[in-house]
């Protein structure tokens, strides 16, 4: 039975992948004379942010001027999450309503810190929906590791095989893996491994084609408990 369904917020919930990141790495890059592509930033989506600049200067050189980069881009990026709404991903609202309706328990884990997390999800409208929200700056070990989920499941006291997760991503998909966690693919912009998809029990393109899923496993519980 499914007690609780776990969240990852980029590209997952919001389209903050595609409309912030990528969007003002590329600008930011153009700016510098060091163009990113698209690509290459789509790669980099998922990881936690301190690896960020490691695979900037691996990819493209020690000289690549990072500093200056990361002070562009941050600047641009917070302008937006602290001001703006970021649009919400495809059948996010659909899905969280149904849940709600449900009374299934929802959590966003997220590799954002805590004061961007926030921030996103009430400009965007959604902040209500979640009772916990865990982020990156909040587990000592970011995904891939499985600290992130495993922490949000152990606060809702719930069985792991009875917690579904949603990643759009490499490291969340490996996070979810290695944490033995029932997992959900919504595919993108960020790049994944045949792997992901075999641990996975479905890969989509819009959340809300998850609902029957859910339904299904919740109803023969339902009818085999009683």
């Amino acid at each position: 039975m499914i007690r609780l369904c776990v969240f990852d917020m980029d590209g997952l919930l919001l389209d903050s992948e595609r409309v912030l990141y990528i969007k003002n790495g590329m600008e930011v890059s153009k700016i510098l004379g060091r163009p990113l592509s698209k690509e290459f930033l789509c790669s980099l989506m998922g990881n936690s942010w301190d690896i960020y600049p490691k695979k900037v200067l691996e990819a493209h050189g020690e000289d690549y001027p990072i500093d200056e980069y990361l002070r562009l881009y941050w600047e641009r990026i917070d302008k937006i999450i602290f001001h703006e709404a970021i649009p919400v991903m495809p059948g996010v609202i659909e899905m969280l309503d149904f849940l709600k309706e449900e009374g299934i328990p929802m959590a966003v884990a997220t590799s954002t810190i805590y004061e961007k997390t926030m921030a996103c999800l009430k400009n965007a409208g959604i902040a209500d929906y979640f009772d916990y929200v865990i982020a990156g700056d909040m587990v000592e070990h970011g995904k891939p590791e499985p600290d992130i989920f495993l922490k949000a499941i152990e606060h809702f006291g719930v069985e792991v095989k009875d917690a579904l997760v949603f990643e759009d991503g490499h490291n969340g998909a490996q996070a979810a893996i290695k944490g033995g966690c029932p997992l959900i693919i919504v595919q993108d912009l960020a790049q994944l491994t045949q792997e992901d998809f075999d641990k996975s029990i479905m890969v989509i393109d819009n959340i809300a084609k998850a609902i029957p899923y859910i339904k299904e496993q919740n109803e023969t519980t339902t009818g085999i408990q009683a």
